[in-house]
């Protein structure tokens, strides 16, 4: 791997990211500035550099389908079989289940329902009237994150550091007795997994040191949403020389109810003294136009951020008033029904809100106009949706191949379900040679290898739709109630509100348009005090950086440019991230060897044979 060709299509402050000699690293990395991207490519680079060794790097992410893009970024930099890269719970699963068998101890179930256990415990049933479960289940679960005895959180909760919904002792209560029952029944939810891992190591000296050897490179994605669980696994693994690499972005911490703590980020000098902190100011995503109304939405909850952007001017935001839900609703329809009509195609616009529930009326407003709305197919009621069930429940990745080999068996064609779920399968295992049933699943949410997802407009709240991004994006309910939400009552919870509606806005690629009712339900609303800081339909004119202006441009380049947007766009309409369709290093491939059919692009990079078949026609109209 040559060390130069990871770092050709970095700017500056990306480069410098990756490649600071520092093993002790917090990269502040501002919205669209391609965190993921420098994150894979400091881990591909050490490595290149023999600066760290593949066989005892660890990157730690949040969730499964984190960790399957990252796998598949790895495996797009030929680093991914050595690398050891899960979520914080894999990770201390696997760790644990190791040391049980060295132990000759019985495994302890783990069980990912907390919601059944409480929901039958009798401190919960004798009062449930009163108190929803849902509601029950996340407090414990904040709890659980936080290393929190119950009477920890009831202190909690009474000194305004935690807000509860219920009764902080009554949540006390059923703590208490779900840790019973979990002790009782020789069971463990996925938070003790962690918890269980940390207080192995600070009892057994040998155990804590083997896991130092064994993990001495330690790379985090989105730390900004690490909770103090998650942190003092992090202090189990460090030794007296650090090597730590954080990225993550203190102004998209949205995850406080769920017991992340943003702080520990922002304090990250404090926290690990001699840490060299690297900042990506430059969002290479959204125009200037809706930089501008981010950082005005961060101001007037008095948060800084310095991010700029690199692209070229862009329509103003538009910010309207509507009489209530259903004039905005219809207003919003409208607009869509307008718009160039290559946009809802290629599932290049959405419409986000700060709940379900004023979805709702937008939902209405578009199927009565006629507007597709998106859904995927792969699912309950389709050919494919079972198949893949039975896929996710493999345990094992031999008996995953076992699987493959009798659904090719069972195909009685080409277009056969038996046979589309088998080759997707099969291209699966060759860049994750060791993944089971559930690393499938994830795979296959980041890639979509099906083609499954069909065309239309996107509705999402503003949590889910982090790390995604369109082309043209509604922002409904921007106003007092909703943004920030009600019950957002300290100035920790309407700050985190504020970061919350700044992750909404960004994810407009091009064009934003924020709208409020003056009226919602009956009740009398205002615009939401997060836009006082921002003056639409001002131009906001940013050049370019200046390592981009009067440079040549080569053939490949160009191609390469070409190929970049194909990209984009056929990740807009898959639902994907650029990086989870084809990494950097593919394109820079086909960019120089322009293949000419299906079998030489698979032969070139390694897709498979279904993903070549299925991008070969766009890559080809790209390289024209």
């Amino acid at each position: 791997m040559d060390p130069a060709a990871l770092l050709a299509d970095l700017d500056a402050d990306q480069r410098r990211a990756v490649t600071c000699e520092s093993s002790l690293v917090a990269v502040i990395a501002g919205a669209g500035s391609g965190k993921t991207r420098v994150l894979t490519r400091r881990a591909a680079y050490r490595i290149a550099t023999e600066s760290a060794d593949a066989r005892h790097t660890l990157v730690l992410t949040f969730t499964r389908e984190a960790a399957g893009e990252l796998r598949r970024r790895l495996a797009g930099l030929g680093v991914h079989d050595q690398i050891t890269a899960g979520t914080f719970h894999s990770i201390a699963n696997q760790l644990l289940r190791q040391r049980w068998a060295d132990l000759d101890q019985a495994p302890r179930t783990v069980v990912d329902d907390r919601a059944r256990i409480i929901g039958g415990l009798r401190a919960f049933t004798s009062r449930a009237s009163h108190h929803d479960l849902a509601g029950v289940v996340d407090a414990i679960g904040v709890a659980t994150s936080r290393g929190l005895t119950p009477q920890a959180y009831v202190r909690a909760v009474r000194n305004n550091e935690l807000r509860s919904l219920h009764e902080p002792e009554f949540v006390a209560e059923v703590l208490a007795a779900y840790t019973e029952e979990k002790r009782a029944r020789r069971i463990v939810d996925l938070d003790d997994l962690i918890g269980l891992t940390i207080d192995a190591a600070r009892r057994d000296d040998a155990f804590a040191d083997q896991l130092r050897w064994r993990f001495r490179h330690v790379l985090v994605d989105e730390a900004q949403d690490l909770n103090p669980l998650q942190h003092r696994f992090l202090d189990v693994l460090r030794t007296g020389r650090d090597d730590l690499y954080l990225v993550g972005d203190p102004a998209q911490a949205i995850y406080g109810f769920t017991g992340s703590d943003p702080t520990l980020l922002v304090d990250v000098a404090d926290r690990f003294p001699g840490v060299e902190i690297v900042r990506l100011p430059v969002n290479h995503r959204c125009t200037p136009q809706v930089v501008e109304i981010g950082r005005a939405v961060l101001a007037a909850a008095e948060v800084d951020t310095a991010i700029e952007s690199a692209r070229g001017d862009g329509p103003s935001v538009r910010v309207r008033s509507h009489d209530d839900e259903t004039a905005e609703a219809a207003a919003v329809a409208s607009a869509i029904a307008g718009d160039d009509p290559t946009l809802l195609r290629n599932g290049n616009v959405a419409v986000l809100a700060r709940t379900h529930a004023t979805l709702a009326p937008v939902r209405a407003a578009l199927a009565t106009a006629g507007i597709a709305m998106r859904t995927r197919v792969d699912g309950a009621g389709s050919e494919i949706g079972p198949l893949l069930d039975e896929a996710y429940r493999m345990r094992e990745p031999e008996v995953l191949r076992r699987w493959i080999r009798d659904q090719h068996d069972l195909a009685e064609g080409d277009d056969d379900p038996h046979r589309a779920v088998a080759l997707a399968a099969n291209d699966f295992l060759r860049t994750h040679p060791t993944g089971d049933g559930a690393a499938f699943r994830a795979w296959v949410t980041s890639t979509d290898p099906f083609g499954t997802a069909e065309p239309g407009v996107e509705l999402l709240t503003f949590h889910a739709a982090k790390g995604r991004e369109w082309h043209t994006v509604h922002l409904v309910g921007c106003e007092t109630s909703l943004v920030p939400h009600r019950s957002a009552t300290t100035a920790a919870l309407k700050t985190e509100e504020a970061r919350l509606f700044y992750v909404a806005v960004t994810r407009a690629t091009d064009r934003l348009s924020v709208h409020w009712a003056e009226r919602r339900n009956g009740y009398q609303r205002r615009r939401t005090p997060l836009l006082d800081a921002f003056a639409p339909g001002e131009p906001v004119v940013l050049p370019p950086p200046t390592e981009l202006v009067g440079t040549a441009i080569s053939p490949r380049e160009s191609a390469l440019e070409r190929l970049r947007a194909w990209r984009a766009d056929a990740a807009r309409a898959n639902g994907l991230l650029p990086d989870a369709l084809v990494t950097d290093n593919v394109l820079s491939q086909i960019a120089t060897h322009r293949p000419n059919s299906p079998d030489e692009l698979d032969r070139l990079t390694g897709l498979g044979p279904i993903t070549s078949r299925r991008l070969f026609d766009g890559i080809e109209r790209a390289l024209q």
